[in-house]
């Protein structure tokens, strides 16, 4: 797919457009130089044309290790893009560093459009005319904030591409792989082992990763998503930074779209409180969790350390249904393509959906088993079973009285279903509902359990 790179020095407005083009709020923004790390990516539509977008950090010639980690992925970007949009700061005119990127441009024989950022009004026209000195016949001038003229750009984009592509949703048939857990448990490590490259910025300092950056990756003829997210603290904490506010959020929006949850645990500090309500919280919004149990190569004594853990997820995550548990070392790449084969069984159980005649017999077997109780002299009566969705599976019982029915019986019914239908390792969302009295069973009442 024809893929465009935005580009230009830190705090021009690079990920505000990207925002912008995408229709929705996918790159985090502030006014501090340098939010964006990694390259984020992103497939638009624009007059029935398909190209992707990519949103890269601010080119910068600073020292520090995360700035050369940071600039290493502007040069792959700059590398692997076919067209890029150079941003510029209207307000601030012409910078050396922009001077810098657009010679860089050049000798990689790369076509560019030039934007001129932050010009809001027609009266502020006159700020771009500074930028013809680098020697670019045609600039637009936009307010990225306001989307004044961004409908040149993606005019621009368009006649650029070519008239043979063949439009194809890259998500389409693809499993969406969530990579979550504590900052600086090997989150990116793992990702960039499995590529191969160095797609994602990775650096001793917990908190590098704050965006979530969606990867496409195929192995064996299947392929899926990666997305590395931001390690996740305690809320209260993030929350005392907006940069680590955002990712937070945009770690929960990414764990709700995904198929299946990577969950990363270090081995050498084992399964701490922190690692519990990250894991807990992916299986409440309903995703299958890999336990992958990273940095093996650290421990001594594993087989005494390996009979630790399955203690420890025994106690700890009793929640969870039988979850994959894979050790790993991103070090030596031990087991970290087991993960695979773990995430698409996940996937087929939390595909699978049962015919309700298949399934009527849930009920039956579970008044044989265990009669329910009395309620207001009138015995709880279940009348059938469905299901009504796949990712996660989900099924409503109509029943007479649902919120008699008490969370015990709840799960009795949840364990009865995976008894008879599987569903192994997979979150099970229960609905009771009551049924109508009128035509269309109007349901009036509904209680919700997950195990």
């Amino acid at each position: 797919m024809f893929t465009v790179g935005i580009i230009g020095r830190p705090n021009v407005g690079k990920s505000t457009l990207f925002n912008r083009l995408a229709g929705k709020r996918l790159a985090i923004v502030d006014d501090m130089a340098g939010v964006t790390r990694d390259r984020i990516e992103y497939t638009c539509d624009w007059e029935g044309h398909r190209f992707t977008i990519v949103d890269t950090a601010g080119f910068d010639l600073k020292e520090e290790l995360l700035k050369k980690e940071m600039q290493a992925q502007f040069f792959s970007a700059l590398d692997e893009a076919d067209f890029f949009i150079l941003m510029t700061d209207g307000t601030e005119g012409l910078h050396s560093l922009d001077e810098i990127v657009v010679e860089l441009l050049r000798q990689k024989n790369k076509p560019f459009q030039l934007v001129v950022n932050k010009v809001d009004s027609d009266a502020r026209e006159s700020l771009m005319y500074d930028f013809y000195r680098l020697g670019v016949n045609d600039i637009i001038s936009i307010s990225a904030s306001h989307g004044r003229n961004v409908d040149m750009v993606l005019d621009d984009i368009v006649k650029r591409i070519p008239e043979d592509q063949i439009d194809i949703d890259p998500y389409e048939d693809r499993i969406k792989l969530v990579i979550t857990g504590r900052p600086n448990v090997g989150k990116s490590s793992m990702i960039n082992k499995w590529l191969g490259e160095e797609r994602l910025i990775v650096t001793p300092i917990p908190g590098t990763t704050r965006d979530a950056v969606d990867t496409f990756f195929e192995l064996d003829g299947d392929k899926y998503v990666l997305i590395d997210t931001a390690g996740i603290r305690k809320k209260k904490s993030m929350f005392k930074d907006k940069i680590e506010k955002y990712g937070y959020f945009r770690w929960k929006d990414s764990v709700e779209n995904a198929h299946v949850s990577v969950c990363l645990v270090d081995a050498v500090e084992g399964i701490t409180e922190r690692d519990v309500k990250v894991i807990a919280d992916t299986w409440e919004a309903g995703r299958p969790v890999i336990l992958v149990i990273n940095k093996w190569d650290l421990i001594e004594d594993k087989d005494d350390a390996a009979k630790a853990f399955l203690n420890d997820v025994d106690y700890k995550l009793q929640f969870l249904n039988k979850p994959p548990m894979i050790f790993t070392s991103t070090i030596t790449g031990k087991n970290i393509f087991k993960i695979f084969k773990a995430a698409k069984e996940l996937y087929v159980e939390a595909s699978k959906r049962i015919g309700t005649h298949k399934l009527q017999h849930i009920i039956e077997e579970a008044v044989y088993r265990h009669q329910p109780p009395v309620v207001k002299n009138k015995r709880i009566k279940f009348y059938f079973v469905t299901q009504v969705s796949i990712l996660p599976p989900e099924f409503v019982v109509f029943v007479n009285h649902p919120d008699s029915v008490h969370f015990s019986y709840q799960r009795f019914l949840v364990n009865l279903i995976r008894e008879y239908h599987g569903f192994s390792g997979v979150p099970i969302k229960l609905h009771l509902r009551k049924r109508g009295e009128g035509k269309g069973g109007a349901m009036s009442k509904e209680n919700e359990n997950q195990d």
